[in-house]
């Protein structure tokens, strides 16, 4: 009996060192097998650390949540910019990863005093001559509308110097609203008004208070009037000049457009807690998500329409977004992207490139993440890139989408002038823009939280250049008369 006993505990030990044994073997091959992953789950773990923004201790570095993406797990040989997928496996992916730290570690040690006396001086002139355009009231013989479509190039909407801008803006606030009708393309709600004099103006209604920050991906929310107006006073501070003219408005709905409507839209408005409202007709357009006036009375965007002979023609961005959190962009994935593009015929040559690297500068510095297409003048070599539909703007001011960067990471190319009217403002942007907006309708146009952006997002972008210039050399990155 005692034997029996004895051989069958021996029995169940062996059993159990046997499972413990097979347990052992598996963990250990499956430590072989996502070696990566873990090695790659301890560097998203370090970037999250290094990588965070802290502007209450008055440090700049990359937000945490711009790095928020998937890594790429896989390969493919496709030349198609845009069909290729991805197989998503963690939290960042390695291209931006590897840039924020750079960018972090460069942010520490950033000189953001390096502008001489002269460069100052040379920034306040300029701040100056924009303001007084802005205030300016010339007595024009000819109509506002026919010097605002004269101004219009192929590489310009408006000139550098332009005294009669502030009469033109005026006169867009204040021309008698003759016609109003619903837009016949486009996501975001709006109207067309035919304003006294025969000019069309687009009217982006107010949708959000100023200090509203709006939740989720950089891309998310209706289109916010009061960017419109910003990124237009952006685009002259920049020297830019590819934005159409914005002005901000206040209209009465009752009076001034439900008299002059068209029946389109006159069937979207309604009533809404003593509030006249209207919902317009695009695609995410719904009554049951109006725009409502205080009272009658509602305020927004004025855009002014280009002129006719000018014909767009629109074109996918090689660094749209996929708009899916499973499905990464190839651009998000490869650090080659850019060489791919220059292959494509579009990019080969001419200024269409370096145009769309300032966008991507001027969209990171007012938080937009949506230009998924852009637009050029048709049938015209070497027209401009167009800074339109710039709604999709300050939404979060506290989150700076470093990807929107892509096109000036990836491709470390750079107009020496959009470089050096950066560094004209540096540590400056922030009041000179404050300064801008004073001249609006409808100031305060940004909150503080906004404005206060400016100068840690120009800093990022400052970083990102001189991480360029360091490894490729500053003749190679700082392009002249491109």
């Amino acid at each position: 009996m005692m034997f029996c006993a004895v051989m069958k505990l021996k029995t169940r030990i062996r059993l159990i060192l046997s499972l413990c044994l097979v347990m052992v073997l598996s963990l250990l091959l499956y430590f072989h097998l996502h070696q990566t992953e873990f090695q790659l789950s301890e560097e998203n773990t370090i970037a999250r650390n290094q990588i965070q923004i802290s502007r209450r201790n008055k440090e700049t570095v990359i937000n945490q949540q711009s790095l928020n993406r998937a890594r790429v797990v896989g390969n493919s040989n496709t030349n198609d910019l845009h069909s290729i997928k991805y197989k998503y496996n963690a939290s960042l992916p390695r291209t931006v990863t590897l840039v924020g730290l750079k960018v972090s570690a460069k942010l520490r040690q950033l000189n953001t005093t390096r502008i001489s006396n002269s460069q100052i001086e040379t920034r306040i002139q300029l701040l100056k001559r924009l303001v007084s355009d802005l205030n300016s009231q010339i007595e024009m013989a000819d109509s506002p509308w026919h010097i605002a479509a004269n101004w219009v190039t192929p590489r310009s909407i408006h000139p550098e110097e332009a005294p009669e801008i502030g009469t033109v803006l005026a006169a867009m606030t204040h021309k008698k609203i003759l016609f109003a009708d619903v837009t016949s393309k486009g996501t975001q709600l709006k109207m067309v008004f035919d304003l006294e004099g025969g000019q069309k103006v687009i009217f982006k209604p107010m949708r959000f208070k100023r200090d509203f920050v709006i939740d989720g991906p950089p891309y998310a929310g209706a289109d916010r009037h009061n960017g419109e107006i910003a990124s237009f006073h952006l685009n002259r501070l920049l020297g830019f000049r590819r934005s159409p003219l914005v002005v901000g408005r206040k209209v009465n709905l009752r009076t001034e457009v439900t008299t002059t409507a068209s029946k389109s839209l006159l069937e979207t408005f309604l009533k809404k807690d003593n509030n006249t409202c209207f919902y317009g007709k695009c695609f995410y357009c719904k009554r049951t998500d109006p725009a409502c006036g205080e009272g009658d009375v509602l305020e927004g965007a004025v855009i002014l329409w280009l002129p006719e002979t000018f014909v767009l023609k629109k074109y996918r961005s090689p660094w749209q977004r996929t708009y899916r959190k499973d499905v990464p962009a190839r651009w998000e994935v490869d650090p080659n992207f850019c060489v791919r593009v220059q292959q494509l015929s579009l990019y080969q040559s001419g200024s269409r490139l370096l145009d769309l690297i300032d966008a991507s500068v001027f969209d990171y510095l007012i938080g937009n993440a949506d230009r998924h297409h852009y637009e050029v003048f048709e049938d015209i070599k070497d027209s401009m890139v167009l800074l339109l539909d710039n709604g999709k703007s300050f939404g979060n001011p506290y989150w700076d989408e470093l990807t929107i960067l892509a096109p000036l990471y990836q491709c470390c190319r750079l107009r020496k002038t959009t470089y050096d009217r950066l560094l004209l403002f540096m540590g400056s942007l922030t009041e000179s823009m404050r300064t801008l907006l004073m001249a609006d309708p409808l100031v305060p146009v940004l909150a503080d939280s906004h404005l206060e952006a400016f100068d840690p997002r120009l800093n990022t972008i400052i970083s990102v250049i001189d991480i360029c210039i360091e490894e490729y050399g500053y003749k190679k990155v700082l392009i002249e008369n491109g």
